[in-house]
């Protein structure tokens, strides 16, 4: 039986969208929505709510600041929790990421987001 799978980030619309994806194609069955939409500012939210958590095997939070939210708003019953720390904020890179600052939303997407993303989770992989 496949597990089910529910991905987290802040505003669901990006990361915990696209981890879902990723780990569709591997297999699982995936949920994904956002716990943390107070700074949305273009898009409409895909929030999560409790029976996304009841549903899922495991829930993967890509930031770990998100867990203390997820954790106050759900009752999680001992289920596995998965905590990556992948930002949606290009302008909070630093180092040898700090290029990356100045490109578009896409290529931030391309060459960090999506990439930490998937790098994040293979070492937890078979979930």
């Amino acid at each position: 039986m496949k597990k089910k799978v529910l991905c987290v980030c802040a505003q669901g619309i990006h990361r915990s969208k696209y981890l879902a994806s990723y780990l569709k194609k591997k297999g699982y069955n995936t949920r994904y929505g956002g716990v943390d939409n107070r700074f949305l500012v273009f898009k409409p939210s895909k929030s999560i709510k409790q029976d996304d958590v009841d549903w899922a095997d495991v829930i993967v939070i890509v930031r770990k600041r998100l867990g203390s939210i997820f954790k106050k708003k759900f009752k999680y019953n001992m289920k596995k929790l998965i905590f990556l720390d992948v930002t949606d904020d290009p302008s909070s890179l630093k180092g040898k990421f700090n290029y990356l600052r100045k490109v578009s939303y896409e290529e931030f997407a391309r060459k960090y987001r999506n990439p930490m993303l998937r790098k994040g989770i293979d070492k937890y992989l078979p979930l």
